[in-house]
Parts: structure tokens; sequence; C-alpha cells
């Protein structure tokens, strides 16, 4: 009979959610991830998709696209991959002029640089490339506007 008793009220208690479960761990914050940027990105061949991406899309567009009328683009686009992958923590070597020289005389305005600026915002979103590296490439090329734009 106690048998029975300790059975029934063990299924009740069960039932009711009465019985003792050993709690859940708490949810663990998520790990910061200290690759570099390059690593983060993808490497060479994420960085590749962006610049093939990015070129075709300042290319069309009509504010800017007047300023690469007469680049030599597969050109450009290694320099840009081997800029980007270098200032990203990539192993690269880039061995172009510096942004300083390359577009002096350009007469790139601030106006210029902001069309550039949402030209890659857009494609790095297009290629779904996460907030906080998108972030940190857009700030790279922020970081660069004084020696792109003239006054």
């Amino acid at each position: 009979m106690r048998l029975a008793v300790a059975l029934a009220v063990s299924l009740a208690l069960s039932a009711c959610g009465g019985s003792k479960q050993p709690a859940a761990d708490p949810p663990k914050p998520a790990a910061t991830d200290n690759r570099s940027l390059y690593e983060r990105l993808g490497g060479t061949p994420a960085i590749t998709a962006v610049v093939e991406e990015f070129v075709a899309t300042t290319g069309s567009d009509p504010r800017i696209s007047a300023f690469f009328v007469n680049a030599d683009v597969p050109r450009l686009k290694q320099m840009m991959v081997d800029h980007i992958c270098s200032i990203t923590g990539g192993t690269c070597t880039y061995s172009g002029k510096s942004m300083k020289e390359s577009h002096t005389g350009m007469h790139v305005k601030a106006e210029h640089f902001a069309a550039f600026m949402d030209d890659l915002a857009k494609t790095l979103d297009k290629l779904n490339v996460p907030a906080r590296e998108k972030g940190e490439v857009l700030a790279a090329f922020e970081g660069m506007k004084p020696d792109v734009v003239e006054p």
C-alpha cells in the first residue's frame, strides 16, 4: 500500500511540475571573436567578391562613375583587394600609391566620397557582411577621407 501511495504522489507531483529537475545553465554570453577583420570577412576570396561587386556598383553610379571611365579595371580591382587585405590584417602587401598620391588632382569632393561610402555600404549589405565587420570596413574607409577628398 505504501508503494502505491508513494507512486501516486510521485506521479501527481511530476504531472504538476513538482518534480525537482536540475535547473538549466543560464545562457553564456557569446564569445568575442578576436580574429582579424580579414579572417572574419572570409579572407581574400570574400574580399575579392566584395571588390567585384563594389567596382560594378560604383562604375554604374552616375554620382561617381566618371572617376572610373579611364581606369584599368583589372588593375584597380587587384589594388583594391591587396589594399583591403592589408588594412584588415591579411598577409597581402599593398604596393600601390598612397591614397593621397592616387587621388591628388582627381577633384574628389565630399559628396563624391559620400556616394562612394554609400555604394560600399550597399555592397556590404548585398553580400550579407555582418554588422560588426561592415562597421569596421566602413570606418577604415572613412579614415581615408582626408587623403582622398580635396578641399
